[in-house]
């Protein structure tokens, strides 16, 4: 019996993925526009949010995607910008199918290993003006008006309300 995952041997050695090396990993997804900002699990937050900012200025939409681990960063960069400006959201989620190929070390009597696994994708597209094609995944923009009084902030607790006690300085007495 051949484990699809390393790290997951029978307790072999002769079987275990201790014995193969990962050749090559195959995405299977339709290739994105350039103008999409492509979120990764270890990119910085403020930097997608800026060049997010940029292609509203010029294009006046775009187009937000993760895959895997980075869905939540792709999801929180959506949230910042909304949060700034009235946008128009449309989301899709899908699955990516990813395929790594391992291969046998030292050319043993073994044989080439393919795994395939799904990981979970999004991509949020961002429109200042609302889309002719309003389709499932559709979010218009938070209306949110300026409350007309100001919310007044709560005053700081004082730890003593009395005056403090006054410190006693010791006296030196020679004997």
């Amino acid at each position: 019996e051949w484990p699809l995952r390393p790290g997951r041997g029978a307790g072999n050695s002769m079987t275990g993925m201790e014995n193969y090396t990962k050749k090559e990993v195959v995405k299977n997804f339709a290739v994105l526009d350039q103008d999409v900002v492509k979120c990764s699990q270890h990119g910085k937050l403020h930097g997608y949010v800026h060049f997010s900012k940029k292609q509203l200025k010029e294009k006046q939409t775009v187009t937000i995607s993760g895959i895997g681990k980075a869905v939540n960063k792709a999801v929180s960069t959506a949230e910042l910008l909304k949060k700034e400006l009235d946008l128009h959201q449309t989301n899709a989620i899908h699955f990516v199918t990813i395929t790594e190929i391992w291969t046998p070390k030292d050319n043993q009597n073994l044989q080439n290993i393919e795994v395939e696994r799904k990981v979970p994708a999004i991509s949020i597209k961002l429109d200042i003006e609302e889309p002719a094609n309003k389709g499932p995944g559709y979010q218009p923009p938070e209306l949110t008006s300026p409350p007309d009084k100001p919310i007044p902030r709560q005053k700081k607790f004082k730890k003593f309300t009395s005056k403090p006690k006054k410190k006693k300085v010791p006296t030196a007495t020679l004997r």
